[in-house]
Order: structure tokens, then sequence, then C-alpha cells
């Protein structure tokens, strides 16, 4: 008996694939019925002429459960990116709330095979809501972490291009929109230049459309540096006609990028001022830098400043 078994195995092999063959073939060719996602697309509003511009508020569905009819051959080739259910959403006042019924009528077919869509399974009806569409300009903000290497130092804030971008959509949804997000951006040990572009990002649950999903975003990263410059000028401010500080130029130290730093001119960049009325009296009054700038003034020597009249 099991020499039976094994006496010429590879004919019987063949006849038990070529038998597996014709019994796939025979089954592949019946008609079947196979439920398939497919995309769905709810389009906004056709505006007739002389009126305001309507558009969806509410999100629909991305896909839709569908029935498909076809031969098992062809039925194991369908794809979903055969298939596409558009609606187009008739004209209302905003504010409407309409029921759309979705239809294997309204089922639009890419696909070579021999397929068509039965019915409409899940969803088979869609809830939208219009609005008027509105269009406005709306600030970036970056969404950029940086943890700086050990003695370096962001010069001047983080430069955006554009720093700002047209969006439009419902009137309600870009009503509640203060700013548009960049993808987020973390580095470590940051020692270069950053210059990349990142993507915009339409805040989730928002019928939003952007005019543009990039900006480039540039941030200046230098390596640390501190310089004392000598016989920097004092401005009297408020002062009469000839009044002078006294001194009238100081030793100042100042900490930032080493880059920015270099370019600096004393007697025009740093521009030290002290105010008339303060002063006045004997004990002088505190020499000022201008606030909020790429550099840090450490320390002014002296730190005082009397007014002399000449």
């Amino acid at each position: 008996m099991q020499r039976w078994l094994t006496r010429d195995w590879g004919a019987k092999l063949g006849a038990v694939l070529l038998a597996t063959a014709l019994w796939f073939h025979a089954v592949t060719e019946h008609s079947y019925r196979r439920a398939l996602d497919i995309p769905l697309l709810i389009e906004d509003p056709a505006t007739p002429a002389g009126e305001a511009s309507i558009v969806l508020s509410s999100a629909a569905p991305s896909f839709v459960r569908v029935a498909v009819v076809g031969t098992g051959k062809d039925l194991l080739r369908a794809s979903v990116d055969d298939f596409l259910l558009r609606v187009q959403t008739p004209f209302g006042p905003p504010g409407r709330r309409l029921s759309l019924r979705l239809e294997p009528t309204q089922v639009e077919s890419q696909s070579e095979l021999d397929l068509y869509v039965q019915d409409v399974l899940a969803p088979t009806d869609v809830v939208v809501t219009l609005d008027h569409l509105e269009e406005r300009r709306v600030p970036v903000r970056p969404l950029v972490g940086l943890r700086l290497a050990e003695s370096y130092t962001q010069v001047g804030p983080t430069a955006l291009d554009p720093d700002s971008v047209d969006v439009s959509g419902p009137v309600t949804h870009l009503r509640e929109i203060a700013a548009i997000y960049t993808d987020s951006l973390f580095r470590d040990g940051v020692r270069d230049d950053v210059d990349v572009d990142l993507a915009l990002q339409v805040p989730p649950g928002r019928q939003l459309s952007l005019g543009q999903d990039r900006v480039r975003v540039r941030i200046d990263v230098q390596e640390l540096a501190e310089y004392p410059f000598l016989n920097v000028p004092v401005k009297v401010i408020g002062g009469p006609r000839g009044a002078v500080a006294e001194p009238s130029r100081v030793t100042v130290r100042v900490r930032g990028g080493a880059d920015l730093i270099g370019t600096l001119d004393p007697e025009n960049d740093l521009r030290l001022t002290v105010r008339y009325a303060a002063a006045s009296d004997a004990t002088g009054g505190l020499i000022e830098a201008p606030p909020e700038q790429l550099y840090e003034i450490r320390q002014i020597i002296p730190a005082r400043a009397t007014i002399v009249t000449r």
C-alpha cells in the first residue's frame, strides 16, 4: 500500500494541481456579491448667479460601503480606487440641514473590469449643514521646539515665509480660527541654522481650505559670545540744548550670537541713553539700552551718568 502511494508521485501531484486549477477557474467564473468601501465625495452646492457662495459646514464620511457584483475573478481584482460615489449638494440658505440619499446610480466607475454597484449598504443617508463661504488672512504660528547645544543661542525670533495664509470656509468655522499652526518640529543639540519647509495643519473638525499648504521656517542659531565695547556714546533724552551726559562714553559688555556681535558698531548700534529728568541730581540717572534687542546688555560701566551743560 505504501509503495502505491509513493510510486509516480510527480504525476499524482500534477493531477492534483490541474484539478485545483480547473476548480478555481470554474468557481471564479460564477457571479458573486462583495462588500467594498469606496470613497465618498459630497460636493458644495453650485451657486446660482447673483447669490452668495454656500458651502458645507459639517463633516461627511470619507467612505461608503457598497455591494459590488461581478465574477469571482474580477471581484478578486477589484480596488477601492475603481469607484467613487459623488453627490452634488442642492443650493439652500445658510443654516439649513439637508439629508442626502446615497444611491448606486451616483457611483462613478473607472474600472475596466465587468463590475457594477448593486446597493449602497452604509451609510444610506448623510446629513449636511450649509453656511456662507468666507475668506480671510490668518497668521501662521510655528510649533517648533529647539534644545540648543551648550554655548549656542538663537538670534532673533523664528522667521516664517509667509507669516500668514489665506483661509476659506464656512463663516462659523472661520470665526473660530485665530491662527494656523505648522507641523511640529523638535530638535536636540542644535548648533546650526534651521531652514525647513513645514506643512500647515487644518484645525480638526473644521471644513477649511488653505491658500497654500507649506511655509518656510528659518531660525538663526549662533555660537554664544560675550565681548566688551569701549567708548560707547551716551545720549541725553529730554534735556535742553547743550546738555551732555557725564561720562559721555562708557564701556558695555554685550552677550549674544558671535556673528551678530562681530558686526555691531558701538557708535551707532548700541544707542545708550540717559533721561535728563532722572540724571539732574548728584546721584545721576541710570544709563539705558533699547529693549528687545537681538543681543543682551550684560553690564554698563559706569551704570549711571549725571548731566552737564556746555
